[in-house]
Order: C-alpha cells, then structure tokens, then sequence
C-alpha cells in the first residue's frame, strides 16, 4: 500500500470490512479458537518490529516489564530505502510507536498484498509535531513467500509470509495492539526509561487526583498544546476544572510504558466522576519527550475506548511457530551457518 494505493481499492475495503469482519473470524480463528476465548491467561500482546534483524517479535507486556514474555518471532521485509521515515514516497518504513488500525480483506487488494493487510496509524500524533508526511503503512502479506527473502523491497509498508499474517491478523486487535517499529533494539524499551516514565506517570495521576495543580501542570513540556492554548491557557482550564467540583475522583488501570528512542508513550484506562455531574470512562495516552530538564509530557490524547488485555496460550503460540514459514526460515538459516 505504502503511499501509492489507488483509492477505488481502499474504498472497497473499507466497504466490505464490517461485511466481512464475522466471516472472516469464524474461517480464520473458528469457533474454539478466538484469541479472545480460548488464552489461558490475560494480557496486553505488543508486536516489535526491528528493522536492523528483519524480524517481528510478538510479546506479552505486563504492567511489571520485567516478565514479559516472549511469544513468537518471525522474518520480516520492509522498505527499500534505509532510515526513519520523512516525507510520503521516499520508501522508508517509519520508526515509532502505533496502533494496529481495522484488518482489510486481501481479496479486496492488489494480489501482491497477500491475504491480509493490517494498516498502523501512520503518522501518529508526535510523527505529525515532527512534519512527518505519508499515509497507508501497513503490515500485510505478499503474492509469493519468495519475495520476503528480498528483504528491503516494499515502498515503506512490513511485509510477512502469508501464513505469519494469517497468524498476526488474529492477535494484532484494532485500535488496541501497541506496533513497535524500530532500528535495533538497544534503544527501545530501556528499563532505565520505562522506569523513569512509569514514575513520571503514577506522579502525574497522583497529582490530578489530589489538585496539586503547581505539581500536575509540571509535568508538561513548556510548548504543550491544549485546544489552540499553550501551557498557560491549559493550566487554567485545569484549574477551573479542579475548583467546580466538590467531590472529584479519578482513577487510572492498566498502565503500559512503551518507549522509543524519540519518545516515550503511557497509555492507561482512566475514569473520571466529577459529582456524578460529568462522569467518562475512557483510555488516555500521554507522549512523553525528553531533554536536559528530563521527560514531559509533549502531548496527551483522551479516547472513547478501553485498553484492553487479551487472552492468549502458550500452547497456541507454540503450535502457531512450528508451522510458520518464519520457523522453517530460521532454521534452515542457522544449518547453513554451520557448513
């Protein structure tokens, strides 16, 4: 897709997706085998995509980082020119942190795009801050397997064996699924990072739940942004919204670091009840960036949405690898090293 879709082909897609969507997931997943049914345990499944390996690594993520589970791996290809995605066609695949967007039919698709397409949100909120341009990346298929052996060959999307797609395209969850595109590993997910940012955030909460405005508006960057406001405009608002309610309560779950080497994101579930007058339930993302003074928060985004765990076995897992194209690719590449 990249950003040279014909859009006759999205618009088909996006017309036949919800036609399609409870076909698609008696056929692919059947009746015993939803994701969402069948785990034995529960929860948040992220995908990293290391374009230095060529490789996808699905993940459990804990609330505590530090047992996260490693699922499976599988071989990738990705754009034909190298470095972080700028400008829509230069052909490079973007580095960030995104979200798995709605899963489009291959049928409704060029053939070269195999079975499946999962688009991610590109360019995501701080993509765009950066004048980052492009549309339509997405981690889809190919019209033959032999093509993902050619390694940087597509126009900034990821591609996969078509097995390993029809594999992703039961756990990769629209709106919820965190995709990881990276350069390496060594500076993604960096403990020393997530435990900073984790801190920042549960201090963050901590503060709006207790009014300690000076505390909360500190944690912004100075050039913050709050409907056409700056860091000023936002902390008044703010403080309006402390002073009109007599009872205030705020609670935040599930939350979830994720760091880059740019940036950082918190996502977490937050309810909010102001004198049972405003009540909302929903999913805030915080995008945290740092400098010498440390990191704040650049920008903060509220949905409509819960972020949700999903249920998973390893057993699944397990049985999905030994049958993937990827195994056999990996395998056959660690034989011919010892020749």
């Amino acid at each position: 897709m990249e950003t040279m879709l014909v859009s006759e082909f999205m618009i088909k897609a996006m017309t036949l997706f919800v036609a399609t969507t409870a076909v698609l997931a008696q056929s692919l997943f059947g009746a015993s085998e939803y994701p969402m049914e069948a785990g034995l345990e529960k929860d948040i499944i992220f995908l990293h995509v290391d374009k230095q390996s060529l490789q996808a690594e699905l993940r459990t993520w804990p609330e505590s980082y530090e047992s996260s589970e490693h699922l499976m791996t599988l071989k990738i290809a990705i754009g034909k020119a190298e470095g972080d995605k700028q400008v829509e066609g230069d052909n490079k695949t973007p580095e960030g942190i995104y979200f798995a967007q709605d899963l489009i039919d291959g049928r409704t698709l060029p053939a070269k795009y195999g079975p499946f397409a999962i688009p991610i949100n590109f360019p995501n909120t701080f993509d765009r801050h950066l004048g980052k341009t492009g549309y339509g990346i997405w981690l889809h298929g190919v019209e033959k397997d032999a093509r993902i052996e050619e390694a940087k060959v597509t126009e900034g999307c990821v591609a996969f064996y078509n097995a390993d797609i029809e594999a992703l395209a039961k756990w990769l969850k629209p709106q919820q699924t965190v995709i990881l595109i990276s350069d390496g590993r060594d500076e993604v997910n960096r403990p020393s990072d997530i435990q900073q940012v984790t801190s920042l955030t549960k201090g963050w909460q901590k503060n709006w739940a207790e009014r300690n405005l000076d505390q909360y508006i500190s944690h912004y960057r100075s050039n913050f942004r709050f409907r056409g406001n700056g860091l000023q405009g936002y902390r008044e608002y703010k403080g309006r919204v402390f002073d009109s309610y007599h009872q205030m309560v705020v609670n935040f779950s599930n939350l979830r670091v994720f760091t880059h080497e740019s940036y950082a994101l918190s996502i977490m579930n937050q309810d909010f009840n102001g004198d049972d007058r405003y009540v909302s339930q929903g999913r805030k993302i915080l995008y945290w960036t740092k400098d010498d003074s440390g990191w704040k928060i650049s920008h903060e985004i509220f949905e409509n949405r819960r972020f949700q765990r999903q249920s998973y076995s390893r057993e699944l897992f397990a049985k999905l690898y030994e049958n993937s194209p990827s195994a056999k690719a990996f395998s056959k590449k660690i034989e011919e090293s010892k020749l």
